[in-house]
C-alpha cells in the first residue's frame, strides 16, 4: 500500500498518547517510533510532540499536521486501491446511488466530484429513493418517514449499491442504526444583509440570541417544510413560508427585509460563504437530521464503498 509510514507512526503516537503503546499497535520498536517522529520534526522545522514522562501531547504544530496526515493518508489509500486486485472498482458499471433530494442535491456532488477526481474511470447513477427514474434537474420523490426510531427499519436498498436517507435524529438508536448513521445534517437559521435587524445581531450592535423564539416578533420565518413537526406553535404562527423546495426558501430570504429562514447547513454553505446570507447564533439541536448510509451487503465489503462513505463524511 502507498503510504508514508511516518506520517502512520505520528498519528498512532497522537491517537494513543505513547510512544511505547504506539510501537506496539504497530508493530515496531519504540526506538524506530522515536526515529520517525525525530525524522519528521527536522524535515518540518517544528516541535510535533510534548513528551512527559512517558506520555506525548500534541504541539499547536502537532494539531495542524494531524489534519494534513489524516487527509495525505486517505488519499495514499486511495491511489492504492486503483491498481491491483482492487483496481477496477466497479468493473465498467456505474455505482447506483439512491438519495435523498437534499443529499443528491447539496452533499453528493461535493463528494463525488472529490471521488471522481483520483479515481476518473468510476461512473455513478444517481436516482430517488424507490428506483423510480429521476425527472431532469428534479427529485420528485421524497423520503416518507413513519416516526419510528431510525436504525430499525432499514431493510436492504432497492434497484442501489447503496441509499442514503436522512431522519430525525432520535435521542437513541440501536446498534443497527449506529453502524450506517454517516453523520448530521445540522440545521441553521439565517437571514440576507438587506435584514438589517438580525445582521446586526451577528455584528454585536445588537444582544445575541440564542434560541429560535429569541427572534424580534417583527421577523417572520420561511422554512424547509420538513422542520414543520418540530416546531413550536408560536414559531409556527409567525411563519410566512414553508416549502419542500429549499432552493426556493432561500431564493424568499435573500430578497427579504424581514424573514429568517430555518434551512439544512449543507444547503446554504456556498452562500453563507459569499455573504449573500448570514448565520444567525441560534443553536438548533432539535432540528437536526441523522444521515445514514445503507448498502447492500455484497457492495459493502468493496473498495469503492469504503472510498464513497469516506468521500461523503470529509464533505460533511
Amino acid at each position: 500500500m502507498l503510504e508514508d509510514f511516518k506520517l502512520r507512526v505520528f498519528l498512532e503516537v497522537a491517537s494513543c498518547g505513547s510512544f511505547t503503546t504506539a510501537a506496539g499497535r504497530l508493530g515496531i520498536s519504540q526506538p524506530a517510533v522515536s526515529q520517525s517522529i525525530n525524522t519528521l520534526e527536522k524535515l518540518l522545522g517544528v516541535q510535533l510532540l510534548t513528551r512527559a514522562r512517558g506520555e506525548a501531547y500534541l504541539t499547536a504544530e502537532g494539531r495542524a499536521l494531524k489534519e494534513y496526515a489524516e487527509k495525505i493518508l486517505y488519499w495514499y489509500d486511495a491511489a492504492s486501491s486503483m491498481f491491483g486486485s482492487s483496481g477496477r472498482l466497479t468493473f465498467n458499471r456505474p455505482v447506483r446511488i439512491a438519495a435523498d433530494e437534499v443529499l443528491a442535491s447539496y452533499l453528493l456532488p461535493r463528494a463525488l466530484v472529490t471521488l471522481y477526481a483520483s479515481h476518473p474511470e468510476l461512473g455513478f447513477q444517481i436516482g430517488p429513493i424507490g428506483g423510480e427514474s429521476l425527472p431532469r434537474n428534479v427529485f420528485e420523490v421524497p423520503l416518507e418517514y413513519d416516526g419510528s426510531v431510525p436504525g430499525t427499519h432499514f431493510g436492504t436498498p432497492s434497484d442501489a449499491d447503496v441509499e442514503l436517507s436522512v431522519s430525525p435524529s432520535p435521542e437513541t438508536m440501536d446498534f443497527e442504526g449506529e453502524s450506517r448513521l454517516l453523520g448530521v445534517m445540522d440545521a441553521v437559521l439565517v437571514t440576507s444583509p438587506l435584514n438589517r435587524a438580525l445582521a446586526n445581531s451577528v455584528q454585536g450592535d445588537a444582544k445575541p440570541f440564542s434560541t429560535l423564539a429569541g427572534v424580534h416578533v417583527s421577523n417572520r420565518f420561511a422554512v424547509w417544510d420538513r422542520y414543520l413537526p418540530s416546531l413550536s406553535a408560536d414559531i409556527i404562527a409567525r411563519t410566512t413560508v414553508n416549502s419542500s423546495s429549499i432552493e426556493a426558501v432561500k431564493s424568499m430570504v435573500m430578497a427579504s427585509q424581514s424573514l429568517a429562514g430555518l434551512l439544512p447547513a449543507i444547503s446554504v454553505r456556498s452562500e453563507l460563504q459569499s455573504g449573500a446570507l448570514i448565520q444567525l447564533p441560534v443553536q438548533l439541536p432539535q432540528h437536526a437530521f441523522d444521515i445514514h448510509f445503507n448498502p447492500l451487503p455484497e457492495f459493502a465489503g468493496k473498495d469503492v464503498c469504503k472510498l464513497l462513505r469516506q468521500a461523503l463524511a470529509t464533505s460533511l
